[in-house]
């Protein structure tokens, strides 16, 4: 372009002159010098006929004294050069041809990259058209009037767009597809072409805001459209070909696809309902045959395929639901199958030693009661962590079925009335786990404190625990079978944080008494050396209890102690009295323990050390004197009862301390048997334990066991009653049966017909008053 500007004044030589280079700007490569020339003669005309115009509205406005310009006559100009350039860029983009070798999408892409770029340097070229004219057209209400960048697209919108629309989606579309079918593998040519359409929707009321109108009403429709189908026909062979673990592979893989496919080509705004059209074809129509494969795969402990499960149910989070339920009743099942076959094998280990009167049938060693308890849930521990990542949704499901297998299984509660024998059971594994252990010993290198905590976590009745945990507390104590001081303790702290600074108040005072008890033995040493009393027994042991928080009760039969331990008994009582004035001792006798020099042994051997119960020690004791005694004699000696004395004699024949005659079982609580003392015992142990549970001990203590847990949750549900009822001062039946159950929930479940009964009590101690026939009223 090297002839000379055209006039400023003449329209139809400026445009003459432009036209060329409009169409090299839109269609070629751009020269600076026929850029400068081509803006130049544009500009020149625009200013050119209000030149004249201004100067005189200027010296008229200095006249008048006003200096502030007014370009009102060159905004007039542009009308007629921008219906030149719009009907220019109409012709130009109706001039566009496709190739013969290429398709239309490709005809699209290539021409729409040049003419945009071309719109730009327009928009610059038209730039003092744009600022002064436009502007001043639009802000008149003129909305049908764009700058020339948006005047471009608009063209081509109308004239290459909308004329080819169905062609070129089509196209598009089936790009996709063969994407899809691993045919093709380029997608510039589709991320360009959709992004046009992002570009041909604006706003004519606010060119500078985002129109997604041509995208979505175009394009987006019918591209979620052919995405259903395209995945559901897909989806339902793959699934009639192959198992479901390969299908859910095939769903992430596809998924991952679409969502690099959404980033590279597609709008922002298109993400979220391809992904729900993803989720509802590949996912939610098939969550069924993923349910059905669930439990193959928890069987098969596959956690990886747990996972991919979980990663797609989760993305339509409506079906994680029925896989919660699943998951839910599977831990369930597994719970109390593992728990139906320890009682199973536990019968067929009992039957096979009941000859020898070992083990009662059917007895459960709550080692492996609690080991089965944890090694089920640690399984399923595992599979939330792995394959669910810690969800709180699973870590419930786990916990639900976990109370419900720990506190209702084949071995907890045998029949439908039966009372959960879980707590105690846990407390027996926490007295095998707290007792002191020979050195070599690993009987309990796979037990832990954990393991204790995590199952209290689940039982129902912690109360229940407590009574049992704290009554085996109290034998470690008083008989010295504590492991540690510092391990007891940890364990109550750890109770206590689990459930309150209440809940362990009875056992911190125990370890109180304990102490207690330790200084007033020192004191008593000192007293009797201070005596001289030779007759007092030097190594006496005593412990001074509070009643009210150990499980133990005073004996209330008839016993005479031996005549050896008289005096050591006058002797502390007396002290403590001078002490405590005002205090009562009872003496337990039924847990009172010693140790017996017997010189029996064979000659030049050191004599035995005979562990035994204080009722045992009354029996052999009067063997100094005599040899021989006869069962009504020994009654007589010790004041026992009969069930007593053969209970507690019963072991000392056993181990061949006492010869009985007759020597059949059925003749040992006959008033005529005698019993005689061996001159030489066997033994290939020095240190001989004969001090054995009595069967009458254990029956008595269950009951107590059992009455003491009654009689504290009565305590219990009338202390919530009345300090719900001070609070409310008056409330209906159903809130204070709902809210006795609330606050009792942490230690028990209570049931109805108890929490009526402690109503009834009340009012009969007149703490209530029965209101209205449905309400009661606290009397202050």
């Amino acid at each position: 372009m090297s002839e000379p500007l055209p006039r400023a004044d003449d329209l139809s030589a400026t445009w003459k002159f432009v036209e060329p280079g409009l169409e090299l700007i839109l269609g070629s490569d751009v020269s600076p010098k026929m850029y400068m020339s081509v803006y130049t003669a544009i500009y020149n005309y625009c200013i050119n006929k209000s030149r004249a115009t201004q100067q005189q509205d200027a010296e008229v406005q200095r006249l008048n004294g006003n200096n502030n310009m007014n370009t009102q006559g060159s905004l007039l100009i542009g009308g007629q050069i921008y219906s030149k350039l719009n009907n220019y860029l109409a012709q130009y983009v109706q001039s566009l041809t496709k190739r013969p070798d290429e398709s239309f999408l490709q005809f699209y892409v290539r021409t729409w990259q040049r003419y945009t770029i071309g719109a730009g340097y327009l928009n610059n070229i038209f730039d003092y058209m744009n600022r002064y004219w436009v502007q001043k057209e639009r802000s008149d209400g003129k909305r049908h009037i764009y700058d020339v960048n948006t005047l471009c697209l608009l063209k081509w919108r109308e004239d290459m767009f909308r004329k080819n629309v169905d062609t070129l989606i089509n196209e598009i579309l089936e790009q996709i597809q063969l994407q899809r079918l691993n045919k093709v593998d380029s997608s510039n040519d589709l991320s360009i072409a959709i992004k046009s359409f992002v570009s041909l929707g604006f706003d004519s009321n606010d060119l500078k805001k985002t129109n997604l109108s041509v995208y979505m009403n175009d394009f987006e429709k019918k591209f979620l459209e052919l995405t259903r189908e395209f995945y559901l026909n897909e989806s339902n062979v793959f699934l009639q070909n192959n198992n479901v673990v390969d299908y859910m592979r095939k769903a992430e893989a596809r998924l991952a696809e679409e969502n690099s496919r959404a980033n590279l080509i597609l709008d922002e705004h298109t993400k979220k309902p391809l992904a729900d059209v993803l989720n509802e074809v590949l996912i939610d129509k098939h969550a069924e045959a993923m349910y059905a494969a669930f439990p193959t795969l928890l069987d098969q402990n596959q956690l990886e395929d747990i996972h991919r499960m979980y990663s797609l149910l989760q993305r339509v989070p409506p079906t994680l639901e029925p896989l919660l339920q699943q998951f839910e009743e599977y831990i369930k099942r597994e719970g109390l199958k593992a728990i139906e076959e320890l009682k199973e094998e536990a019968s067929k280990i009992s039957s096979s030693s009941s000859s020898n009167g070992a083990k009662k049938a059917g007895a459960i060693d709550p080692k492996l009661y609690v080991r089965t308890i944890i090694d089920v849930y640690k399984r399923f521990v595992n599979t939330v962590n792995v394959s669910f990542k810690k969800n709180g949704l699973f870590v419930k499901s786990l916990d639900n079925a976990s109370h419900e297998f720990i506190n209702k299984n084949a071995i907890a509660t045998p029949t439908p009335r039966s009372q959960s024998k879980t707590p105690e059971l846990l407390a027996k594994y926490s007295d095998t786990l707290l007792k002191r252990k020979a050195k070599d010993s690993d009987s309990t290198s796979d037990m832990s404190v954990d393991d204790l905590m995590t199952v209290f976590k689940f039982i129902n009745d912690k109360d229940a625990f407590e009574t049992h945990y704290r009554r085996l507390l109290a034998r470690r104590l008083i008989f010295n079978q504590a492991a540690t001081d510092g391990e007891e303790e940890a364990v109550i702290q750890r109770l206590k944080q689990e459930n309150s600074l209440e809940y362990t108040s009875k056992m911190t005072k125990m370890f109180q008494d304990m102490q207690a008890s330790q200084e007033l033995r020192s004191a008593f040493r000192d007293r009797a050396l201070e005596d001289g009393s030779k007759d007092i027994v030097p190594d006496f042991t005593m412990y001074v209890l509070a009643e009210t928080m150990w499980p133990f009760s005073a004996w209330k039969y008839p016993f005479k102690l031996p005549k050896e331990l008289l005096p050591t008994q006058e002797k502390f009582e007396q002290m403590y009295n001078e002490k405590h004035s005002g205090r009562q001792l009872k003496w337990i006798w039924n847990h009172c323990r010693g140790e017996v020099k017997a010189n029996i042994a064979k000659q030049g051997k050191p004599p035995f050390i005979l562990s035994m119960s204080v009722f045992q020690m009354a029996i052999i004791l009067p063997f100094n004197d005599r040899d021989t005694y006869s069962f009504e004699e020994l009654l007589d000696i010790t004041d026992l009862s009969s069930e007593y004395l053969e209970a507690s004699i019963a072991p000392l024949v056993k181990f061949k301390l006492l010869n009985q005659k007759p020597a059949a079982p059925e003749f040992i609580n006959k008033p005529n048997t005698k019993f005689t003392v061996v001159s030489e015992y066997r033994s290939k142990k020095m240190r001989v334990k004969f001090d054995y549970p009595l069967k009458i001990e254990s029956k008595l203590e269950s009951s107590d066991t059992q009455r003491e847990i009654d009689e504290d949750r009565k305590n219990f549900i009338q202390a919530c009653i009345v300090r719900i009822m001070k609070a409310r001062k008056m409330l209906n039946h159903s809130a204070l049966i709902n809210e006795v159950i609330q606050q009792a929930h942490s230690r028990f479940n209570p049931t109805v017909s108890d929490i009526k009964k402690c109503i009834d009590i009340l009012i009969e101690k007149e703490y209530l008053n029965r209101v209205d026939g449905d309400s009661y009223e606290y009397l202050a």
